[in-house]
């Protein structure tokens, strides 16, 4: 390739735009222009967007011959019954009003851009209307994001109807095989710990599906509590997920961030990283994917203010119990009640609990002896230092830091100065953390509470 080559941006030719290839952004005048600078990569780049806007071009034309309404109609005409206008939607939504002209033009409109409409329109009710959007949606491009958005949003039933949808299509067998495994999983058809074995086995060349991949990898590390191991991948699957970039696979990006800080949050803190656990956690609420990702969000930074702030960590896990209790789920809206149960145990007994108190309360509770706090109460109780020290030993043992640093507070009751004390909560199995995210960059899902809007309609 040329030294003095000048590869032409495709964005710099958005007028040029053909009216009968949608999403084609290059004209021939740039293509020979880019072969006689020898700007080979910019060359393949058009080729390879020339064929997927040709065959997106010959699905279009075979859909609009069925006489259905069509996506654009569905959303023009919702955004009448709004009584809104086309503008005006356009300047909430944040798009041009150039991206209005092409979905009218072409019936096709980006993913992100689709939702941010729903959400001018619906507030935060939008996901009536992507429901029947999505469904509407017949370009393989369009399709890949809508089986994310249907698994991430957790709608078994737009799943299944998506994948009956897409049975047959050749061009989407990877993504039909990856998520009819998890809609299996989401149904209770398959194992948790089968999920990951099965996806192993499907030959995936997409990069971006390779990624969903790997982070169900770390869940599954999660479950066996291979904390580590979750580390030693995570750092190379948030690397993946930023050479996803802010274009066309933004969606996919906002998407796996929020699915790895599910599995990151809890880690950190496992490991005492507060500062990381709170970051990831703050990911969570700020999507607003859900009540659940509120409520995880919200546990998240309730557990790390554990150990250094009473108020902040009730506060927390009072909201995550009652963003929990929006979904119907009772074995979820158990498992918060009883978290807040228990810090609410750990304060009384740090305050001077009477140790017979205790193991009466812990005697009438219903949870698994392996439970953390469970272990933690029970080595308290036996109200002696040594105890305590098994406490700490069994906890550093597990690389469980926080329990750790939580046993050894009890330390001081039994007279060990507290340069010691201080000493063992020292201990760190990471320094510092590196965290390649804003806490804002799962945006998509609330754009409608950043513009002020509950419900327009």
């Amino acid at each position: 390739m040329s030294a003095s080559c000048v590869c032409v941006s495709p964005r710099s030719c958005s007028r040029s735009r053909s009216k009968h290839l949608p999403g084609l952004n290059f004209t021939f005048k740039h293509l020979r222009k880019s072969y006689i600078s020898g700007c080979t990569k910019e060359i393949i780049t058009y080729c390879r967007q020339f064929f997927y806007s040709f065959l997106d071009a010959q699905i279009i034309r075979r859909k609009k011959g069925k006489g259905l309404k069509s996506l654009s109609d569905e959303i023009f005409n919702l955004i009448e019954d709004c009584d809104l206008k086309t503008p005006k939607v356009a300047g909430l939504a944040g798009i041009s009003s150039r991206t209005m002209y092409d979905l009218k033009d072409s019936d096709t409109i980006g993913f992100i851009s689709m939702l941010k409409i729903a959400q001018v329109c619906k507030g935060s009710d939008y996901h009536t209307v992507m429901r029947k959007w999505c469904l509407k949606l017949f370009t393989t491009e369009a399709l890949k994001h809508a089986f994310e958005y249907a698994a991430i949003k957790r709608d078994v039933d737009l799943l299944e109807e998506l994948l009956c949808k897409t049975k047959n299509d050749d061009y989407l067998t990877a993504y039909h095989d990856v998520y009819k495994l998890i809609y299996d999983f989401m149904r209770g058809k398959i194992r948790f710990f089968d999920l990951y074995e099965k996806l192993k086995d499907i030959r995936i060349t997409d990069k971006s599906l390779a990624i969903i991949v790997d982070i169900y990898k770390c869940y599954m590390l999660y479950y066996k509590k291979d904390f580590l191991g979750i580390l030693t991948r995570a750092e190379k699957i948030e690397k993946a997920i930023q050479k996803l970039g802010d274009g066309r696979r933004a969606f996919f990006k906002q998407c796996y961030v929020y699915r790895l800080a599910e599995v990151m949050m809890p880690v950190h803190l496992h490991f005492s990283n507060f500062e990381a656990s709170r970051h990831f956690s703050e990911i969570l609420v700020h999507s607003n994917i859900s009540p659940k990702a509120l409520s995880d969000g919200y546990y998240g930074l309730g557990m790390s203010y554990l150990l250094s702030n009473k108020s902040l960590c009730l506060k927390y896990l009072e909201r995550s119990y009652k963003m929990m209790c929006k979904i119907e789920r009772a074995d979820l809206i158990a498992e918060t009640k009883m978290n807040l149960k228990l810090a609410k145990l750990y304060y009384d007994v740090r305050d001077g609990m009477p140790i017979p108190e205790l193991k009466n309360y812990l005697m009438n509770m219903t949870l698994r002896e392996e439970a953390d706090f469970i272990k933690y109460f029970g080595f308290v109780s036996k109200n002696d230092l040594s105890s305590i020290y098994e406490g700490i030993s069994y906890f550093f043992s597990k690389k469980n830091f926080l329990f750790a640093y939580l046993i050894a507070d009890d330390l001081a009751r039994f007279g060990v100065d507290s340069e010691q004390v201080e000493a063992l909560k020292s201990i760190k199995l990471i320094e510092k953390v590196e965290i390649g995210f804003e806490k804002e960059v799962v945006s998509c899902f609330s754009h409608w509470d950043r513009i002020g809007i509950s419900r327009v309609s």
